[in-house]
């Protein structure tokens, strides 16, 4: 009987020790990489992380109450962006605040003149420095969001005899020629081709221009700039190489999901050679709110630009 007890004591030390073993060092085997030296070409029975996006660890804050940044790597197609996952919402804000990009020579393009505040609505920036080789009678817009305010693609045609493509599939109106330099689409914005949207890549094929320089993309188009940016960000980022600039109204309003959205984009976009040269509030009275005490709104004109000499 002592005999048999002592068997049992030592297959339950046994189990012990191989559950210890295990939820101990295989994980740290998986993590390394080492699962071959454990199980020859077994393949593991759970889902590996994607390739496409690891954790890395941040550094060490010093101060124990302050909020660890955590840095992720996204890696498209080949190519290696390291993406600060934020502590707070509150970081695409801080973001927008700087410019580290600086412009000797805006010019506001469009815009529509109120007597209600604010006196000046829906202008648009255009940085016109001569490393941007911007050429009037030489010059090609791509104009996404139009409503009732032609504005820009009238300014960008009659100032500068830009080519102007416009689109909007909301407004009513079909595929027409608005002038000689002016063609507008009945089409929208889309991460995919559905009625009458379609993809940004699609549209630079239908028209011929998918190896030709953009001097500048304007998206105005209430929100849907969010699917531009999963599309050409995460699917065909090689289109970003022939944009100059790229004007844009964001929307982030008091939703912190989108707001770290926009700041993960926006990192992206610095990855791919951008950074931001000019930003401005949408001041409209009932646009505005207060948070932590700082106005906001719920939406804001960006304007990114390559950092090179065109």
């Amino acid at each position: 009987m002592m005999q048999k007890h002592k068997y049992i004591l030592t297959a339950i030390v046994t189990i012990i020790m191989v559950t210890s073993f295990l939820r101990v060092y295989l994980p740290r085997a998986v993590i390394k990489g080492e699962w071959s030296q454990l199980y020859g070409n077994r393949q593991p029975d759970f889902e590996a992380p994607p390739p496409l996006a690891r954790q890395i660890k941040s550094p060490e804050k010093t101060d124990e109450n302050e909020p660890r940044d955590q840095m992720v790597e996204v890696i498209i197609q080949g190519k290696s962006c390291n993406i600060r996952k934020p502590a707070d919402p509150e970081e695409i804000y801080r973001y927008i605040a700087k410019t580290p990009l600086k412009c000797e020579m805006p010019v506001m393009v469009g815009g529509t003149a109120r007597k209600a505040e604010p006196p000046i609505l829906n202008e648009k920036w255009v940085c016109m420095d001569k490393r941007y080789n911007i050429k009037p009678w030489n010059c090609l817009v791509y104009s996404f969001g139009i409503d009732v305010d032609w504005s820009f693609d009238d300014d960008m045609d009659k100032r500068f005899n830009c080519k102007v493509y416009a689109f909007d599939h909301t407004i009513g109106k079909p595929d027409h020629n608005r002038s000689k330099n002016i063609q507008f689409y009945a089409t929208g914005i889309a991460a995919q081709k559905k009625k009458n949207v379609d993809r940004y890549i699609n549209l630079l094929k239908r028209f011929g221009h998918e190896n030709t320089i953009i001097d500048y993309l304007k998206i105005d188009v209430e929100g849907a700039e969010r699917q531009f940016f999963e599309d050409v960000l995460y699917q065909t980022p090689q289109v970003l190489k022939n944009i100059k600039q790229i004007g844009m109204e964001i929307h982030t309003g008091k939703n912190k999901k989108n707001m770290e959205l926009y700041y993960k984009y926006a990192q992206l976009l610095e990855c791919f050679g951008f950074k931001l040269i000019f930003q401005h509030i949408l001041d409209v009275p009932f646009l505005l709110f207060k948070e932590k005490g700082e106005l906001r709104s719920c939406c804001y004109e960006l304007v990114w630009a390559q950092d090179k000499q065109w």
